[in-house]
């Protein structure tokens, strides 16, 4: 087969697959204090969110990355897999990828002379910043050189053979969850279900250890669980502690929150999952890019909390918060998501169910 220097390689196919602040409990919710002007800003913004946020695609997962993974089998020759980003409606993005001269690719393999693969792999039509590859290369004297390419910069300087970037799996994992509005939403839930006390530091906790298991044995391969009914679970999970938030009566989720965070934050770990089997990373490699993904979503989720902390004392905000109607209209904007990404992710299931 004909070798073509500065080829570009097809795509294989893809695998199938506000403000706000925390109350402190009903008591405090009902006490009308502050200014009505400063009450009814705080819910404008809130309920702007909640709309802008139904105008965002109901798959909640804008998760698009790319992955390009590279096996050296002989010196200077690789065995190449590439999978091209995509956007929310899992359309492809439209990049491809040119390599470096001296290299040459026919289909799959690239072989490049001496001195090797080294300079930028390029890739082009990476046109929004939002888009990313996961960029791993194996070399065959068991080095591994690692990163993440965006699209404010689309290349990738091949120079070191021992870079792994723990950063790139941090960054993955913290836009993961700022991109992840489902995740986001059950966090706040949990927050106006608890709110901003010792509580919620044992709720967040329970949360974190339930989806860190079932992260790692989803990564792994230990537990298989099909993606539609794991993301129409995650949104009905947003509905529940939204409906929750809305009751003053002591119930089980009031009274065990974390019991709640630790049920379904086994969910929400296989739906972290995705982001990690769509990168199609080698065995050698899970542990590391486990770990540190994992790190970025923690560091997400406590700048979460950080916020709604820092905004509680705002003393605007806090006014606002203790007005009498607004918990009320957060959790039913919360819980409104919650229904429209349900009946989404329902009919997408019935639609697999009904093809099979």
């Amino acid at each position: 087969m004909a070798h073509r220097r500065g080829a570009v390689i097809k795509p294989l196919p893809r695998p199938s697959s506000s403000s706000a602040v925390a109350w402190r409990g009903s008591a405090s919710a009902k006490r009308a204090g502050g200014p009505i002007a400063s009450a009814r800003w705080a819910l404008a913004v809130l309920v702007s969110l909640a709309l802008s946020l139904l105008g965002s695609p109901a798959r909640a997962h804008d998760f698009s990355a790319g992955v390009l993974s590279m096996v050296e089998r002989d010196d200077g020759s690789f065995d190449v897999a590439w999978t091209e980003p995509v956007d929310a409606s899992g359309a492809p993005g439209g990049v491809a990828l040119r390599f470096p001269a001296p290299c040459a690719l026919a289909s799959t393999r690239l072989s490049c002379s001496p001195p090797g693969l080294a300079g930028p792999i390029r890739f082009e039509g990476m046109h929004a910043a939002r888009m990313q590859v996961v960029v791993r290369i194996q070399w065959r004297d068991g080095a591994v050189t690692e990163g993440l390419v965006t699209g404010k910069d689309p290349s990738f300087e091949v120079k070191d053979r021992a870079r792994r970037s723990a950063w790139a799996w941090v960054r993955l994992g913290v836009e993961h969850i700022g991109t992840g509005y489902d995740h986001l939403a059950f966090l706040l839930g949990l927050v106006l279900l608890v709110g901003l006390d010792r509580r919620l530091v044992a709720t967040i906790t329970a949360f974190t250890v339930a989806h860190s298991i079932s992260l790692a044995l989803a990564v792994t391969g230990l537990l298989v669980a099909p993606s539609a009914p794991v993301e129409a679970t995650i949104a009905a999970s947003v509905v529940l502690v939204a409906w929750e938030a809305t009751i003053d009566r002591a119930t089980l989720s009031h009274r065990f929150p974390w019991v709640v965070a630790l049920a379904f934050g086994l969910v929400h770990g296989l739906g972290f999952a995705s982001a990690l089997t769509e990168a199609s990373i080698p065995q050698g490699g899970v542990g590391f890019a486990l770990f540190f993904f994992n790190v970025g979503i923690e560091l997400a989720q406590l700048a979460l909390v950080g916020l709604l902390f820092a905004l509680s004392k705002v003393p605007a905000v806090a006014r606002a918060a203790h007005h009498p109607r607004a918990k009320q209209i957060v959790c039913y904007a919360l819980g409104t998501l919650g229904v429209a990404w349900t009946l989404d992710r329902a009919a997408a299931l019935l639609r697999l169910t009904g093809s099979s």
